[in-house]
Order: structure tokens, then sequence, then C-alpha cells
């Protein structure tokens, strides 16, 4: 049904599966296609966001949004033209495109290192080979890399600064990329509808690591307003700044279009009154950092307490021998839901009763929070941008329930 209704190659040769450029284009009128508007606010760049909470959706960049995004990184990452940039991730979402990737450096005049899919060893590689001096990459990306780097002990010394993305950077795996990679690291929260929201820069870690750090930038306002089940909280109905009420993350920029191409129907659940309401769920405190709890739609609900599962995900990924877990809920008769972890083993020597004691003596996760049932996988559902897909766990669990996979 995708099938194209004509196939255009380009270059010299033939080709049975379609006709040539110049055979296309014979005879036919100058002003097809029309000519693209130039002004500031036309259509530059299409983009689709990550697909963590289902089908990606179009965003459409205009000229103001691809400058001001490319600005923003530039000031706040320190860049300059002498700077050789590696995105360890694709080009095709807002942290590829625009963090370290063609975005800022063609601005700059930087040079750009480019590779096809993610290797750790490759990266390790190119790093040493181009004297890389500025990486951005997803968590689970720097936990290959830094892994890799102690087998082989490469000279990365060219780095001066690595940026992750994507999902919380947890306090004892930027202790590692500090010790391991660069000493100056930065972690971006922010949304491909937006763009960057909050930073935090190497001034802030460790202490800040866990947290999505706070608005810095010029060309955004963050807040965190109450939740409602039935309708937008008003923009200036702000939860307490005490890290405890949890509320949904809404911010306005000039980096992002607040539009979803052909879907005038999402636009009208995510914005109102020109604030952009993220389905985010955070607390912050006095001084402005942000800490995500939760998507509105991963929220578990267990004996009518709200659980988050970010917190619970990174008291797990503290154990040694845990690479990567998610948590989701699961249907059950006395409780309303229970929590399940699925985790991906870094030693395979780990136990379902090692795990189970290390979390009943963490101190951030009291009994209602610790997971009743418990699977080993060999890896999450992510997105390509190395997001945790946590809706198609969602739908795998009640498979894994009914078959008894799940262990206690």
């Amino acid at each position: 049904q995708h099938k194209p209704k004509v196939l255009i190659y380009v270059e010299d040769g033939k080709c049975d599966l379609g006709i040539s450029y110049t055979e296309f284009i014979k005879d036919k009128p100058l002003f097809e296609p029309p000519e693209p508007s130039y002004d500031a606010w036309a259509e530059v760049t299409r983009l689709y966001t990550s697909g963590t909470t289902g089908r990606p959706k179009g965003i459409p960049l205009n000229n103001v949004n691809e400058v001001l995004s490319c600005l923003d990184i530039i000031i706040y990452l320190g860049l300059n033209k002498e700077d050789i940039l590696f995105n360890l991730s694709p080009w095709f979402h807002r942290g590829g495109i625009h963090l370290g990737g063609p975005g800022p450096g063609l601005f700059l005049g930087a040079a750009i290192v480019a590779m096809k899919t993610f290797s750790p060893k490759r990266a390790l590689e190119i790093i040493e080979k181009y004297k890389v001096t500025f990486t951005v990459g997803v968590p689970s990306m720097y936990k290959l890399l830094i892994e890799e780097q102690k087998k082989f002990s490469y000279n990365i010394k060219s780095l001066r600064g690595a940026l992750s993305m994507g999902a919380p950077l947890d306090r004892s795996l930027c202790i590692e990329m500090k010790e391991i990679l660069t000493p100056n690291i930065f972690n971006a929260y922010g949304t491909s509808e937006t763009f960057l929201n909050t930073l935090l820069i190497p001034e802030d870690l460790p202490e800040k690591a866990g947290t999505a750090g706070r608005n810095i930038t010029f060309f955004a306002d963050v807040r965190v307003v109450k939740v409602y089940p039935d309708k937008f909280a008003e923009p200036e109905e702000l939860v307490e700044r005490n890290n405890q009420e949890v509320g949904e993350v809404i911010m306005r920029s000039l980096t992002g279009p607040y539009d979803y191409y052909n879907k005038p129907h999402e636009r009208a659940k995510r914005v109102y009154k020109d604030w952009f309401y993220c389905g985010d769920l955070a607390t912050w405190d006095e001084e402005g950092y942000l800490t995500i709890v939760s998507r509105k739609d991963d929220m578990i609900i267990v004996g009518g307490e709200n659980i988050y599962p970010v917190q619970i995900e990174e008291a797990i990924q503290e154990h040694p021998k845990v690479l990567q877990c998610a948590v989701v809920g699961v249907p059950d008769e006395l409780r309303g839901q229970a929590i399940v972890a699925y985790v991906v083993k870094k030693d395979e020597s780990l136990t379902l009763e090692e795990l189970k004691e290390f979390i009943s003596k963490h101190p951030m996760i009291p009994p209602h929070k610790r997971p009743r049932y418990w699977l080993f996988v060999d890896e999450l559902p992510m997105t390509a941008t190395g997001k945790k897909q946590h809706y198609k766990l969602r739908e795998k669990v009640l498979e894994d329930l009914k078959k008894g996979l799940l262990m206690r």
C-alpha cells in the first residue's frame, strides 16, 4: 500500500525499477514545483516525535525555530567553529539534528562526524581517530561506551564535553561519565515540539543528577502546574516548589512550532493559551530544578496511591549488576494495579533474590513502591532515539501474566 507512484534515480547509468531525473523533468514547466516561501515563519524541516506513546507525529519547524534552536545549543554548550561534533544518536530527531548534529555544526562551520548505526566500539574508534571534542547521546549509549572504554582504554583525551539526553541521568552513571569520558557533563531535557526546556551544566553535576535541570535558556519558559483529569490547568496554577507536589510540565518557546502536521486534533490536546502541555509529570524545587517522575500515561495507581515508574527504575538501575530497567503496572483485583519490573542484566550472575533484597533496603523505595512481579529480559522496547516505550510493555505484561512468566 506504500508503493511509490514514481521511482526516480539520479547519476549516470540505467535502473530498471524507475526513470532518470533528467527524463522525469523533461517537458515539465519551469514553475513546477512552485517556488518555496523564504519568510521567517516558513516550514524548512519536518521532524517526527520519537513514538514513546504511540505513532510518531510530524512537527513542521520554521526558520525561526531552526535558528534559535542552534543558538540555544551553541551558547549553553559553549560550542565554537574549532569543535568536532559527534552525535551518537540518529539525526532524524531533535536531539540528533539540533544538539550535536548538522544544525549547530553547520551554523558554526564546525566539523561534524557521522555514524550510520551506533556501536560502542566504533564510536570510541571515531572519537580517537578524529579527535572528537563533543559527543551527544542517551544514557543507554553512554553505559555501553563506558563498558567498552574500561576494557580497551581508547585515547579520548580530545573530549571536552558530553551531553546526555532522552532520559534521566542517574548519579552513578554521571559519576562514571565524569571519571572515564570527560569532566564536563551536560544533561538536557526537552521535547520534539519545543526543543530544549531545561539543562544541567557541569557545575550542577553530580549533585543534581537525576533531576532534569532548570530552565536557563533565552527562548523558553517552563512551569509545573496542577493536573486535572478533564481539563487543562491554568498556566498560573503552579504546584508548590517543594520537590513533593507532582504536576504537569508546560512550556512556551520560540524554538518550536506548537503544531503537528495535518493533525489539528492532536494540537488541541496539547496547546492551551500559548503553552504546550507535554504530558510529563514532575516536581520542582525553590531553585527551579525539575525532577521528572513519569508520563501521565505511565503512572501506576496502587491501592489509591500514585506511583511514578522513573523513581523505581532509577533505584533498580543503581544495582551494579543491572543494565536497564522499565516499570509498568498490571491489573490487580485487590490493589487496582500491581508493579512489574522488567530488568536487563549487566551481569548474568544476578538473581531475583539478590535484586529483591537490594530494593527492600533502598531508602527511596518504601514497601508500597516495591515491584510485586519481576521478569528478566534480553532487551527493552526502545525508540530509535533510545527512549523506553512503556506503552509496548503495558501490552506485553498482560500476556506475560497470563503465561505465568512473571516472577515473585
